[in-house]
């Protein structure tokens, strides 16, 4: 997976293309029912790219004060995981591609927070219908993911502001 990730960092591919195929490389690799990527703008967190949500997700906002599985992920850095037994309710309730508007069933679910240069950017959460899919080793996996994806952040908000500066130029 990590060629996989770092062979877009070099590509030329549009924000959105370039963070839905990471959200979908990681759904693959860490075989779970959803990834989601979300972005922290003031208190909400808004969802940018996601693999096995519905559509629907990417138009919500997550207030943070009311979610408290976000808010502990956020709170942190590293990786957070929240175990098949956890009583804090899932953000994604009704959201999962396969079970839009049911609760979820007992399930895994992981995060962390993500952060550029020194700012927290948002996170990224990952949900496995299927206990005990985040075990040490997926988290450990994970926690050694966290500098690249961040990398890959970064660079695609760096891409995008050049390509601000050459539309505003008139160098598109």
């Amino acid at each position: 997976m990590q060629n996989l990730l770092l062979a877009d960092l070099v590509a030329d591919l549009p924000p959105a293309i370039r963070l839905q195929r990471l959200v979908s490389s990681l759904r693959t690799h860490f075989r779970c029912g959803a990834v989601a990527l979300l972005q922290l703008e003031e208190d909400h967190l808004r969802p940018i790219a996601v693999d096995g949500l519905t559509q629907d997700a990417l138009g919500r906002r997550f207030a943070v004060q009311q979610h408290p599985r976000l808010a502990a992920i956020l709170g942190r850095r590293g990786v957070t995981c929240f175990h098949h037994d956890s009583t804090l309710p899932d953000p994604y309730d009704g959201l999962i591609n396969g079970m839009a508007g049911e609760p979820l069933p007992v399930h895994d679910c992981m995060g962390t927070s993500l952060h550029i240069e020194g700012k927290t950017w948002g996170v990224l959460t990952l949900d496995a219908l299927e206990v005990g899919t985040f075990d040490m080793e997926a988290q450990a996996d994970l926690r050694d993911y966290i500098v690249l994806l961040e990398a890959a952040l970064r660079t695609t908000r760096l891409e995008a502001e050049i390509r601000a500066l050459r539309v505003a130029r008139g160098q598109a």
